[in-house]
Parts: C-alpha cells; sequence; structure tokens
C-alpha cells in the first residue's frame, strides 16, 4: 500500500492511472446516482481493458453493498492517490503478480467474510484483462 498512497497520479504507469480513474469515476457517479457505464467501458475499450469492465463494476459495488467501513476515493481531478485507492491498487498489483494470499487478506479486511472471495475474483480478474493488455501495474516513486 505504501507504495501508493500520495504518489503523485500522473506520474504512475498508464495502467495504474486508469484503474484509479475508474475507481474514482464510478464513486463519483454512485454519489451523483448516475450511470458511469458508457464512460468507462469507452476507455476500457481503448485500453484493450474490456474484459475487466464487469469485474471493476461488480468491485465497486461489493465494497460498497459489503465494506466493513466506507471506503473514501479521491475527486477524479484529484494529483494525489488516497490511502484506499492505494489499498485497492496495492491489492490489484498482488494480482498480478500472483499473490493470491496478499489479495485475499486485503479483501477480508475489506468487506465481509462473505464477500471477501468476491472482490478477490473481481481483483484476479481485473489483474488479468490489465496483463492482457500490457498495460503495467508497478509503482512510480513520486
Amino acid at each position: 500500500m505504501y507504495e501508493f498512497v500520495d504518489r503523485p497520479l500522473a506520474r504512475q504507469e498508464r495502467g495504474i492511472q486508469l484503474f484509479v480513474w475508474s475507481m474514482r469515476q464510478w464513486a463519483a457517479a454512485a454519489k451523483d446516482g448516475r450511470c458511469v457505464c458508457r464512460l468507462i467501458g469507452s476507455a476500457f475499450r481503448s485500453a484493450e481493458v474490456q474484459p475487466g469492465t464487469d469485474a471493476l463494476f461488480y468491485g465497486m459495488r461489493v465494497l460498497c453493498q459489503h465494506g466493513r467501513t466506507p471506503m473514501r476515493f479521491g475527486a477524479v481531478q484529484r494529483a494525489s492517490i488516497t490511502e484506499d485507492e492505494a489499498i485497492l491498487t496495492s491489492a490489484l498489483l498482488a494480482a498480478s503478480d500472483g499473490r493470491s494470499h496478499v489479495v485475499q487478506s486485503t479483501c477480508d479486511a475489506l468487506v465481509t467474510e462473505a464477500a471477501a472471495p468476491v472482490l478477490a475474483a473481481c481483483l484476479q480478474a481485473l489483474a488479468k484483462a490489465f496483463g492482457d493488455a500490457r498495460l503495467a501495474l508497478v509503482a512510480q516513486e513520486g
């Protein structure tokens, strides 16, 4: 997590930027009661990450409905990565590196026991989509 928290988003690899941007877009849309499917779907399609679209939407919904505590996402234009965004980004990185035990323990801490395997599966699916699109999921120095 500490490899991402408070780091400038603009200096991160494209995959990290897209993941954080999409979480922020989803959270803002949920708060405003609007659908963001077309916007995120289009961005994922352009980045060749379209297979991960449903996983992102479902994972965000799981976080929203089954979270142990409310998650805090930055405004879409925020320059740095928030702590909760860093936690999820680190879990996505762990999924892309095959560290499923880290993904599962992170999910166990974030959501209810019954929802944790679902969130972990969403992160695994997202990591695969990003990997298949060859979008880097690595932290860059601040």
